[in-house]
């Protein structure tokens, strides 16, 4: 009995840890743009009723800055349909910033997803984002 007791409390303390680990940004990239601009992409799974809305940059420590990018709601009932959802954008970073910390935040303020990526200096393939329609 008291190994069950033990198995149950066990499995709720790890139930408990896996329900607080984000969702990883898959595809993250970034490039610097210019000496003031960085480009900024990556992917995520989530509703079939969300986009991304502009990013901010909140803080900037040690050559990391911590970008802020929102999840915005397209509809007011959606299903709960799983889809890829892409993100493009640019955002204000200067030269000295070298590694960003990318949260994405729901439109309830919660952290639903997080990553860490460096910088790679303006190249050919570093092109600015296309607006959106």
């Amino acid at each position: 009995m008291r190994l069950l007791a033990t198995t149950l409390a066990l499995c709720l303390v790890s139930g408990a840890a896996l329900a607080q680990e984000l969702a990883p940004l898959n595809d993250l990239a970034a490039c610097r743009l210019n000496s003031e601009m960085v480009s900024l992409t990556f992917s995520y799974e989530g509703g079939a009723c969300e986009q991304t809305g502009n990013g901010s940059v909140d803080l900037v420590e040690s050559g990391t800055a911590t970008v802020t990018i929102p999840i915005v709601s397209t509809a007011d009932v959606c299903t709960m349909q799983a889809v890829k959802v892409t993100h493009t954008g640019a955002i204000n970073a200067v030269a000295e910033v070298s590694k960003l910390d990318v949260q994405l935040v729901s439109p309830g303020g919660e952290v639903q997803a997080e990553g860490k990526v460096d910088i790679a200096p303006n190249s050919a393939d570093c092109v600015p984002p296309v607006p959106k329609d």
